[in-house]
């Protein structure tokens, strides 16, 4: 494991991982310490005027499925309650991180439907919340962000590779750069002192047959992505799809046992989601 992180850091060498912000860094311990209060936790995000438009339009946004609109932060902080509000900040900080231009921007679309993919399999889901899993929908791919970053026009063939071929991807990646984005993706996660879960459904997001994953909850979170990450490959490629992605999605549906026309409901409400947008 520390030789593929080493790995992982010379492929991305000079190129720095993003900090985490100050807000999140405050805003973690007061919710672990003994006294946390909703008044204390909105002073903490409203500090971040960017952070806190953008996590109040996530918590008012189909994702969150309110039954009504949040109009302040500690409105939403009272709606969601902390740890859950905590998940949606992390989330809504890595947005604003990377820039909006080239490929990154396609990177980071492809990531935002993914997370509202996500948010709406977990209904389907024991033990993976809404916010979990759209954190875990905008994360997976925080690698390919990284490699983006590093060489925008060696990457991109990669990354638009990636939509047909969710398996291959890691071998061509291992070839060019000695190490591979999932693994490039758990070098930020552990600086972002993401949930150990998360941190291994990252590293294992493209493993073929979820089978393989002991864990429970991790291997619900890499079934999910593969269904969203179908889902997903199939609006922005058509009808086409090749046999990997195809088995790629097979392996997550059955793992989660979701019927297929459940799928069909997600893909229609994505792609109404994503037109709106």
């Amino acid at each position: 494991m520390q030789d593929k992180l080493k790995r992982a850091m010379v492929a991305i060498h000079g190129v720095k991982i993003p900090e985490l912000p100050d807000e999140i860094l405050e805003l973690d311990r007061e919710i672990n310490s003994k006294f946390a209060n909703i008044a204390n936790v909105a002073d903490i995000i409203e500090k971040n005027t960017t952070l806190s438009g953008e996590l109040l339009k996530v918590v008012n946004s189909p994702i969150m499925k309110l039954r009504n609109p949040c109009t302040s932060i500690r409105e939403a902080v009272s709606a969601l309650g902390l740890d859950n509000i905590y998940n949606l900040v992390v989330a809504s900080a890595l947005k604003n991180l990377f820039g909006d231009k080239g490929l990154i921007k396609d990177v980071m679309d492809h990531s935002v439907d993914v997370a509202f993919c996500m948010a709406d399999i977990s209904e389907w889901v024991d033990d993976v919340t809404r916010d979990e899993a759209y954190m875990f929908g905008l994360f997976h791919n925080c690698g390919a962000l990284l490699l983006a970053s590093k060489d925008e026009k060696k990457y991109a063939p990669l990354f638009s590779n990636s939509m047909s071929k969710p398996v291959a991807i890691l071998a061509t990646e291992e070839r060019l750069y000695n190490s591979n984005h999932a693994m490039i993706g758990v070098l930020m996660a552990k600086k972002w002192k993401l949930p150990i879960d998360m941190i291994q459904a990252i590293m294992f997001h493209h493993t073929p047959e979820c089978s393989r994953i002991k864990n429970d909850k991790v291997r619900a979170l890499v079934a999910m992505i593969k269904v969203a990450n179908s889902i997903i490959a199939e609006i922005s490629l058509g009808a086409y799809r090749g046999e990997e992605m195809k088995n790629y999605e097979q392996d997550g549906l059955e793992e989660l046992m979701i019927p297929y026309e459940v799928v069909a409901e997600i893909r229609t409400a994505v792609m109404s989601y994503t037109m709106k947008s």
